[in-house]
Formats: structure tokens, C-alpha cells, sequence
């Protein structure tokens, strides 16, 4: 077949004659648009035929030399095959396409590239699969391991740390974790970078930290210390498919990573989230402040929501002084490290930081005048939208700035918030290079 575009997922999309005069779409992953391939069908998605590429018989204009050897079936990278401008093509194409249904296409500003295509994430979670594999899902696959020698999504180091937990796990007689059946010592290997400070935080996540003896923890400690500054031991003893640990050892450094975005300083709790993408980090960072200063509106208090470890609010406090912001968070870690990040940047009375789901609504009486929203891929609760477009309450906010790292869940959001808002601009933004995911900060203004 000839792949013709990409579904919403970045797959290649064509189509195939299964009878005489019958039509049907196929989706082949690692493919790029003009590209003729030979594919083998795998499996149906929702009316869709999934194919697996066999072979590309004439590669179309876009196509590439992907760089990583495991291009073409590790899960972490879609479109390492693709030329980076057809990449950018593509994200703005599909913002503009979808966002052009609530007729908001003429909102919408030129997308901001990565500054960094290869080596830009600081944060990777390496699984260990049954066979001892330490690397990543084969794409589409729950159970299928890629056993990785490089990674190149992150600074260099990845082979040798990867290389010494599999010599540790050889020596001390230490099983991979069965997704399966649910048992085994070693599950996850996490690796975080802070790119700005230079620190690297390794934590090794295990199902029982006495499996781990003296010699075991000496061992991981002299092989990884040049790699590192924190190293850590992450227990997690539920059987789910998490790298989340349960709790923390600390063989080496602190139980946290520095990372500086725009001058800002903020300490990392290992299962906290953290923007993944340090550089274009600080451009999405100051395209919210951008939006908040430019408002028409005078803002005095600023309600942020999902805000983790302060990544927005704290910025916003520091670029104005009288500005009071008032930060919620589920993660309770984060939270803790929010107030202590508001303390290291001399903001701290300006901040205000509380632990608790959204949906609970515990800031729904915050007498904010602009409200900040970075919610996971799932989007926002039902309730937060309610409550946020809830004139009987406190909360009347003139600007609302909703960060998505998914922006089709976003679009379907939208025609609530367009009954008193009005679009005032839209800014895609690629944190994601290689892959067909993108940030997308929409700045709503009360009509």
C-alpha cells in the first residue's frame, strides 16, 4: 500500500481493496507519509486493521535514517524515521485540523520546535521484563520487552547504568519482575536528569528490600556512583505495572533531584512529575507568564491547579511581587517540596500550597482572578469545569490558562468553557520530539 497520512495516534495511515470495490483504511506504525510498504495485518483497533511493516519498497520524501538502533519497534520513539520539519508539519496540521471543528483555527499561533530533537528528556523508566530485558515496551505490546544498549532520548551514561543493574541482578542472583504472575526482585530502572544542574538521580525500583543484601547495595553504589549523585532504592510492593515506589532508600545523594528552569530552582521528589523536557520547558514556562501579564484584566491572586512542585506558580510569584498564588496538588510529596521550592526562590509568603484532588473542590472558595490548569492526559474532572464556570461561588476568574499535553481530550473540553470564554490565542509548543505527542497552552479570556 502507499501511506497517505497519519491517524490521531502518528501511525501511518493507507488503504488496501479487500474485495473487488471494497475500501478498507489500514494503519501501519513507522511509516511515513509516500512511503510504499509491504505490511502484514496483526490485528483490528476499533474497526481499524493494524498492520506491522514488513518492508519499505519506495520511501516518500519525509523519510529518514532513524539514528537509534532500536527504532522501528521500541515503543518510546514513533517517528525517529521521520525528517524533523515533517514532524512539526504534522503537529501543526492536527491542532489546526481539530481545533478548526470549534471554528478556533485562526487562534491558533505557529508552533514553537524543540531546541533539542535527540538527548532532550530527564526523566526515562526503564522496565525489566521476564527474560532479564532492561529497556522498553515493544511499541503496541504489554508483555514484549526491548532490551536496550542506548538510549537516545537522554544524556549519555544510559548503556553503562543499564549494563551494571544486569550485572548486579547476574551476580546476587536477583529475578526480573513477572508483569504476569506478579513476581521477581527488580521492576524498573529510573533514571532523572537535572540538564541545568548537571545531577543525575538513578532509582533502582524493587518488590522487597531485603532481597537487596549489604553486598548487593556496596555493589550498586561503587559501579553507579560515577554516574550519578542520587541513587536511590524505590520499593513498590503492589503488583501493579507502576514505577511509582512505595518508599525510599538513599544509597547515594538526596532522596531529591535540583533542576533550574528560567533562573527557578525546584527540587524533584523521584515519583513527582516534572515537565520532561527541561529546555522547552522554560518556553512553555514563559508563554504562560507571557499570557498572564498580557491579560486585560488586573490579576492579584492566581489559583494554580495540578500544580505539582510549584513549576508555574512559584515562576508567576517571582515575576510579580504583589502577586499571591494559591497551589493544588494531589501528590502529597509534591506538595511538600512546592512550599520548599517557593522558600529556595524568596517567595515563600507569596505562596500558598495544598494537598488534594481536584475534583474534591477544596479551592473552589480561592478568590483568584486568573486560574492556571495542567492537568494529566485525562483531562479535567466534570466537576472542575462546573466549578470553575460556577458563577455562585468566589472563584470568578477573568483569564483561565489551560496547559494540555492532549489536545484532542482538550477540544472535547472546550465548548463548555466557550459559553462565557472567549479563545484569545492558541500556542502549540513540541516538547516531544520523535514522537507525534505536543503541548498546547489555550488562553481563555471571560467574555
Amino acid at each position: 500500500m502507499k501511506i497517505e497520512g497519519y491517524d490521531e495516534k502518528g501511525r501511518g495511515l493507507g488503504q488496501i481493496e479487500i474485495l473487488p470495490n471494497e475500501i478498507r483504511q489500514v494503519v501501519t506504525p513507522f511509516t511515513a507519509q509516500g512511503d510504499e510498504v509491504e505490511a502484514t495485518f496483526v490485528k483490528r483497533e476499533y474497526g481499524l486493521k493494524i498492520c506491522q511493516l514488513d518492508k519499505v519498497i519506495q520511501p516518500g520524501p519525509d523519510r529518514v535514517a532513524a539514528p537509534c538502533p532500536h527504532a522501528g519497534v521500541c515503543g518510546g520513539c514513533l517517528w525517529q524515521h521521520l525528517d524533523y520539519r515533517a514532524q512539526l508539519k504534522e503537529k501543526e496540521r492536527g491542532v489546526r485540523e481539530l481545533f478548526a471543528q470549534l471554528n478556533l483555527d485562526d487562534k491558533i499561533k505557529p508552533i514553537i520546535p524543540a531546541d533539542e530533537t535527540l538527548g532532550y528528556r530527564n526523566r526515562m523508566d526503564y522496565c525489566v521484563g521476564w527474560n532479564s530485558e532492561i529497556g522498553l515496551k515493544e511499541y503496541g505490546s504489554w508483555n514484549r520487552y526491548v532490551d536496550i544498549k542506548e538510549c537516545l532520548l537522554l544524556k549519555p551514561g544510559v548503556k553503562d547504568i543499564l549494563q551494571i543493574v544486569r550485572d548486579l541482578m547476574k551476580q546476587f542472583d536477583l529475578q526480573p519482575w513477572d508483569a504476569k504472575f506478579h513476581k521477581g526482585d527488580i521492576r524498573y530502572v529510573v533514571i532523572r536528569d537535572g540538564q541545568n544542574t548537571q545531577q543525575r538521580m538513578i532509582n533502582l525500583v524493587i518488590q522487597d528490600a531485603s532481597r537487596i543484601n549489604q553486598e548487593a547495595r556496596q555493589f550498586l553504589s561503587d559501579k553507579l556512583k560515577p554516574f550519578c549523585t542520587t541513587l536511590l532504592l524505590g520499593q513498590l510492593s503492589k503488583p501493579t505495572d507502576l514505577s511509582l515506589a512505595e518508599s525510599f532508600e538513599t544509597l547515594l545523594g538526596n532522596e531529591w533531584l535540583e533542576e533550574k528552569v528560567n533562573d527557578i530552582t525546584y527540587q524533584i521528589h523521584p515519583n513527582s512529575f516534572f515537565q520532561t523536557n527541561s529546555a522547552m520547558a522554560a518556553h512553555l514556562q514563559q508563554v504562560v507568564l507571557n499570557e498572564l501579564q498580557d491579560t486585560k484584566y488586573k490579576i492579584q491572586s492566581l489559583l494554580d491547579l495540578y500544580c505539582g512542585l510549584g513549576f508555574f506558580g512559584i515562576a508567576a510569584a517571582k515575576q510579580q511581587k504583589k502577586l499571591e498564588v494559591h497551589g493544588y496538588e494531589l501528590d502529597e510529596e509534591a506538595i511538600k517540596l512546592a512550599g520548599r521550592n517557593a522558600d529556595l526562590n524568596g517567595v515563600k509568603t507569596q505562596c500558598h500550597f495544598f494537598s488534594g484532588k481536584a475534583e474534591d473542590l477544596s479551592w473552589k472558595d480561592v478568590d483568584a482572578q486568573a486560574v492556571i490548569v495542567d492537568p494529566p492526559r485525562s483531562g479535567l474532572h466534570p466537576r472542575v469545569i462546573k466549578t470553575l464556570l460556577d458563577d455562585s461561588g468566589h472563584l470568578h476568574p477573568s483569564t483561565i490558562i489551560y496547559v494540555s499535553c492532549n489536545y484532542h481530550r482538550l477540544k472535547d473540553e472546550l465548548p463548555a468553557f466557550l459559553q462565557k470564554y472567549e479563545i484569545a490565542s492558541i500556542q502549540p509548543l513540541d516538547l516531544f520530539p520523535q514522537t507525534p505527542h505536543i503541548e498546547v497552552v489555550v488562553t481563555m479570556i471571560k467574555k
